[in-house]
């Protein structure tokens, strides 16, 4: 074996776990009325929209769930996805973060999900981590996608190192140390917690994994 080979193969074993050897929590989006088992308080009007994958629909205007659970709660390293398909809404709405974990009566401690239009039908990926001691924003507004396609984005955090993926593939990196957001926190999905920032499009499912995953493409 090589020695480029050997080394690939330890980053990959350090770095994340295989998709089949961890079970994630996973939080369908089929209903209203409650996600993943846990309660929800409801903005305007989302739409649970049937296709072959139910999936929630948001109008970018003022729809959006607020889960009252933590999906990562106790992790010290973890991995979330969200598969999502956004509209083509430039420039009504350009910044979009759709999900959203934080307990605001603590501030501070929080994670994001975003995207941005562009004025060509396209989006790119913005990923966010703040603590009481750093921020750290992953984007790269080169690095776009086609609106109107379903795809994933992943974030995922193990020693310091805080990654973004888009539809399996390694876009963004970057140092910051993750303190752990409290059980007391909250998951809002479709918009940022204080209702600003609304996504437009369809929202299928949010996993979470209590280790580092490498995402599948």
């Amino acid at each position: 074996m090589k020695i480029s080979q050997v080394i690939l193969l330890v980053l990959v074993t350090w770095w994340g776990s295989s998709c089949s050897s961890v079970r994630p929590i996973t939080w369908p989006l089929e209903s209203v009325a409650s996600v993943g088992g846990h309660t929800v308080t409801i903005s305007g009007n989302p739409q649970v929209v049937k296709q072959p994958t139910p999936a929630i629909a948001f109008d970018g205007i003022d729809d959006g769930l607020l889960v009252h659970a933590n999906p990562i709660v106790g992790a010290e390293e973890f991995t979330i996805e969200v598969e999502f398909k956004p509209r083509a809404a430039w420039p009504a709405n350009v910044e979009q973060r759709f999900l959203h974990i934080e307990d605001l009566a603590l501030g501070q401690r929080r994670l994001l999900l975003e995207l941005r239009l562009n004025n060509r039908g396209q989006w790119y990926a913005d990923f966010f981590m703040r603590t009481e001691k750093a921020a750290l924003t992953l984007i790269d507004s080169t690095q776009a996608h086609p609106v109107g396609e379903w795809a994933t984005m992943t974030m995922v955090y193990k020693d310091k190192k805080l990654q973004g993926y888009v539809n399996g593939r390694l876009e963004l990196s970057g140092d910051i140390e993750y303190l752990p957001i409290p059980a007391s926190a909250n998951t809002s999905i479709g918009t940022r917690m204080d209702q600003r920032s609304w996504f437009n499009g369809e929202i299928r499912s949010v996993k979470a994994w209590p280790k580092a995953i490498l995402p599948k493409q």
